[in-house]
């Protein structure tokens, strides 16, 4: 899937979930630092492209950890972890769609993919418009300001700094 694809579905994730959009974003495209040019001889999960960072225990241990600061007194970190987590799990599942998947064990291989879209295909333009129509639908039944975009307790940290 390509970054617009990914930031697309983590925007679609935050709003939904009334999440700061803001670390969705980035939630979304971090697992694709891992992108390099060129393959090793020997891929393995910390030498490649959808290596360790796109392995399916890193969101649920983000999720699990968003919800054990929910029960502490850091509310401000639990939302915006929570919403990196959504961004970050919305990018490993939609490259659950894609032929190279994700892995899902310590190794490389096996991995889960679903086999549905290529990346950069007429296939993703396809997903591409239907997460617009989503997000449409999305926006039509929220209000958007600068609160859903960046957090309303973001805004007010950012407030007292500048002050």
């Amino acid at each position: 899937m390509t970054t617009g694809t990914h930031i697309l579905a983590g925007v679609i994730a935050a709003l939904y979930l009334n999440l700061p959009v803001l670390p969705a974003v980035i939630g979304s495209v971090i697992p694709d630092i891992d992108i390099k040019n060129g393959f090793p001889k020997k891929r393995n999960l910390f030498n490649t492209h959808r290596g360790i960072t796109h392995h399916i225990a890193i969101p649920v241990t983000l999720i699990a950890l968003s919800f054990y600061l929910k029960e502490t007194n850091f509310s401000l970190i639990y939302k915006n972890l929570l919403s990196f987590s959504i961004g970050y799990t919305t990018h490993i599942l939609l490259d659950t769609l894609t032929p190279l998947g994700i892995p899902y064990t310590h190794k490389f291989y096996p991995r889960i993919s679903l086999k549905v879209f290529r990346s950069n295909k007429i296939s993703e333009i396809i997903v591409f418009l239907a997460l617009l129509l989503i997000l449409t639908t999305v926006l039509n039944k929220k209000k958007l300001n600068l609160n859903s975009l960046i957090g309303e307790e973001n805004i007010s940290i950012i407030n007292s700094v500048l002050k």
